[in-house]
């Protein structure tokens, strides 16, 4: 197989009662390549993006923060 191999990960986005609003499945070669996906989906009324790679939580982004 020529390339490289991707992984799935989940980008939920949550409120501030760490309730889920909505979420994407996102494929990225590695964790950081997943969470620079997961930044762009910050939007109005979901202050945390939480990127979970299976069972694992990988990072939880402040989008208020941006």
């Amino acid at each position: 197989m020529w390339g490289f191999e991707m992984t799935t990960y989940r980008a939920y986005r949550v409120d501030d009662r760490r309730r889920i609003k909505s979420a994407e499945w996102l494929d990225a070669p590695n964790d950081n390549a997943a969470v620079e996906q997961a930044e762009e989906l910050c939007e109005e009324g979901a202050p945390t993006i939480e990127v979970w790679q299976s069972t694992r939580l990988v990072d939880e982004i402040a989008c208020d923060e941006e």
